[in-house]
């Protein structure tokens, strides 16, 4: 039988969603993943995949667009529709095949309603329930002795991650630098990754021996570094979510956002800081400014506090 896996993007949630991979792959099921490009690097080598359908997003930007791309991709028993918008509503309802869709509670996470036991992995899982599918898996991404080959020559040993960007400045820790001091001073190496985006949003200035890999490295490449670090400290961005699906435990640090929307690591997974102020949390996706004009909710936060809870987790 023949699965439709949809999550078009972002980089973050796109990881999240291989959960459901294992799963299918281990029922039988003959899985697609249908993404945006670059995600679809994500699932290159993944040999429980069938076929990653990678899209432009030109390609589905207009309702005949849509209608068009549904049309090549054929016939599937059943389309698990893991991201749940207006896009993904469409083509999966034109393309041939019983529909399960993921049920986000977009609306309460925006009103900002919070569940604590709302988690996005366990949302992606509950979707395949009517194929009787149920467990707790992890999200994972398969990565080869060429993968590691291509970084090898790019890391130290005994080193820690840091993950410094984020899309929003409201999500971004402003102390990483003193973090790193701290690390360095303590025998660790340190190496940032991330885009070239969040190396120009950055303002902190670092140790000189910190080794800075942001907008050097391909997605596979930049898993591969955080899979053979001993740690990942990040923002609420893909960097922890990367960790996660390459078995490295992440301290992940909180600003306007909130653990409850469900992106918190498990406990067997990580840990993370949230200060839990009254303004906390000020959006759902983060944004670039403050009303108190001061990010309060992560100058709040002392990088000995991130090193210390790093510690527990190492």
């Amino acid at each position: 039988m023949k699965v439709l896996v949809i999550r078009f993007s972002s980089l973050g949630d796109v990881i999240l969603s291989t959960a459901v991979i294992e799963p299918l792959y281990q029922k039988g099921y003959k899985v697609d993943f249908l993404t945006f490009k670059p995600f679809s690097e994500i699932f290159i080598k993944d040999n429980r995949i069938n076929n990653f359908i990678a899209a432009d997003k030109r390609q589905l930007k207009t309702f005949r667009d849509i209608l068009k791309f549904s049309k090549n991709l054929g016939r599937y028993d059943y389309i698990v529709d893991l991201h749940s918008n207006l896009r993904s509503f469409l083509l999966s309802t034109f393309t041939k095949g019983k529909v399960l869709r993921y049920k986000k509670q977009g609306l309460k996470r925006r009103l900002k309603i919070l569940d604590p036991n709302f988690n996005v992995v366990k949302a992606y899982l509950d979707t395949l329930k009517p194929l009787g599918i149920s467990g707790d898996y992890k999200p994972r991404v398969i990565l080869d002795e060429e993968d590691i080959n291509s970084v090898k020559n790019l890391i130290p040993q005994n080193y820690i991650v840091i993950g410094a960007g984020a899309r929003y400045l409201s999500k971004m820790y402003p102390h990483y630098n003193q973090v790193a001091n701290i690390f360095i001073n303590k025998g660790y190496n340190v190496v940032l990754v991330g885009s070239k985006e969040d190396k120009e949003k950055d303002k902190a200035t670092y140790p000189n021996q910190v080794i800075d890999l942001r907008g050097k490295l391909s997605i596979r490449q930049s898993l591969a570094v955080i899979s053979k670090s001993k740690l990942v400290i990040s923002n609420d961005s893909a960097v922890s979510h990367m960790a996660r699906a390459v078995g490295v435990k992440v301290l992940m640090v909180y600003g306007s956002t909130h653990p409850y929307f469900g992106f918190a690591p498990s406990k067997d997974e990580g840990d993370y800081i949230f200060k839990g102020l009254k303004c906390q949390p000020c959006t759902l996706h983060g944004k670039d400014s403050c009303k108190f004009g001061d990010f309060r909710c992560l100058t709040s936060i002392s990088p000995q506090e991130v090193v210390e809870k790093s510690l527990l987790l190492l």
